[in-house]
């Protein structure tokens, strides 16, 4: 099966695509938008600031592109803020898939929220299956994403954010499942069985 990596300045890709070929899935990491078409699902990773990655997207042609996507999607964790109306950082247009918009922590004690932290399921979902909540994931992030009515699960680091969130087909994680040990590697199998359903 096809998965599509999403190739852009702001995508760091070595480990997510180790992660998903250990897990059988053929990688397609291409910023082409007519190579990833034929892909049964995508994966949207992130690492770094907004405002180069936002420029890239929209020099790639990927930016309009993206939001009309119908199959199975993944953003993971600047991967998923790219995916809301706003982002603080950079003070740029999200692609606008969700409405949350995304700003820095306000009451956190460092800057940086960097590390393992708990992951509260809020809503159940096929991206938990098999997993005993609340669960352990690996964070490095600045800037978060409110709870809101599209979260699945939360975290608190000073206070309370969205950890994972859900539209349709879209599923954003701030966390790194790649980096989370057995629990993101689950989480990428489920991801892709969802994907399977979509397979050409």
């Amino acid at each position: 099966m096809k998965i599509g990596l999403i190739a852009y300045r702001g995508g760091n890709v070595r480990s997510i695509r180790s992660a998903l070929e250990a897990l059988g899935a053929e990688v397609v990491y291409s910023a082409d938008p007519f190579a990833l078409s034929v892909c049964s699902g995508l994966v949207f990773p992130g690492v770094g600031a907004a405002l180069p990655a936002v420029e890239d997207l929209q020099a790639r042609g990927l930016w309009d592109w993206l939001p009309r996507w119908e199959k199975p999607f993944l953003g993971i964790c600047l991967g998923m803020q790219l995916m809301g109306r706003y982002l603080e950082e950079g003070n740029v247009p999200g692609l606008g898939i969700f409405p949350f918009e995304v700003i820095a922590f306000q009451q956190a004690p460092r800057t940086l929220h960097i590390g393992w932290n708990l992951v509260s399921p809020s809503q159940p979902d096929p991206l938990w299956e098999g997993l005993k909540p609340p669960f352990y994931a690996y964070f490095v992030h600045g800037y978060r994403a409110s709870v809101g009515p599209y979260s699945l699960a939360e975290t608190t680091y000073g206070e309370t954010f969205s950890a994972a969130v859900r539209k349709a087909l879209f599923w954003g994680v701030q966390f790194h499942p790649e980096k989370s040990g057995r629990v993101g590697l689950m989480i990428l199998a489920n991801f892709l069985r969802l994907c399977a359903s979509y397979q050409a």
